[in-house]
């Protein structure tokens, strides 16, 4: 999981952020959830979600996933995806 985190593989990192939860390293894991969701993974920010409400992320963290997840998605909009999305719902 680690090489593909690395390598920007985001779900390898919400795995990451997991596998620490597991170990108890609740702040390794919340800054592994703040990348994934700024890569756009949705399960990520429903978890630091949850880690806020826990108590083990803070606002700030939060809203930081939040924005960098609305961000991504907004990165990958396209003209184009959208097009193809309209033919393959006809």
């Amino acid at each position: 999981f680690e090489r593909a985190a690395m390598q920007g593989h985001a779900q390898s990192r919400h795995n990451l952020a997991n596998w620490e939860v597991q170990k108890g390293n609740n702040d390794r894991a919340v800054r592994h959830l703040l990348i994934s969701a700024k890569m756009g993974d949705d399960n990520s920010v429903d978890n630091i979600k949850r880690a806020f409400e826990a108590g083990f992320a803070t606002k700030d963290q939060y809203a930081k996933a939040l924005k960098g997840y609305q961000d991504a998605v907004e990165e990958m909009k396209s003209h184009d995806r959208d097009e193809a999305s309209a033919l393959m719902k006809s």
